[in-house]
Parts: C-alpha cells; structure tokens; sequence
C-alpha cells in the first residue's frame, strides 16, 4: 500500500510538471494562438476549392491591422 502511495505521489508530480510546461509554451506563444483563432474564425465558411486563395488574404489582412495597431 505504502508503494502503491508513493507510486501515485511520483505521477502526480510528473502530472504537474508536464501540464505546468503545457501551460508555460501556451502563455508564450499567446500571440500566435490568438492569430489562429482570428484566421479560423474567418475561414470557417469557405469552401475547400476557395480555401488557399482566402487564407492567403485574410492572413495578410489581419498581419496588416495588427501592424497598424502596434504603430499607432
């Protein structure tokens, strides 16, 4: 029973530390998840055959208003 205790505390731990990096690379990396979002949220409507032409421009379009945005 005491292995069984000390078995689970170890996972716990390695739990704890995994999500805790999980958590960290997300906090990092904000800027490019919010990026997909916005770019997910634009082409949820598109066809399949339209998709690359349209990514292309709503992709430019939204680096072109965040740069506007950081300049002003």
């Amino acid at each position: 029973m005491i292995t069984y205790l000390k078995m689970k505390r170890a996972e716990w731990n390695v739990k704890a530390k995994f999500y805790g990096a999980i958590a960290a690379f997300l906090e990092d990396r904000r800027d490019i998840l919010e990026l997909l979002q916005n770019l997910y949220a634009a082409l949820k409507d598109v066809q399949a055959e339209e998709l690359r032409g349209e990514f292309i421009s709503r992709l430019t379009e939204i680096i072109h208003e965040e740069n506007k945005d950081k300049k002003e």
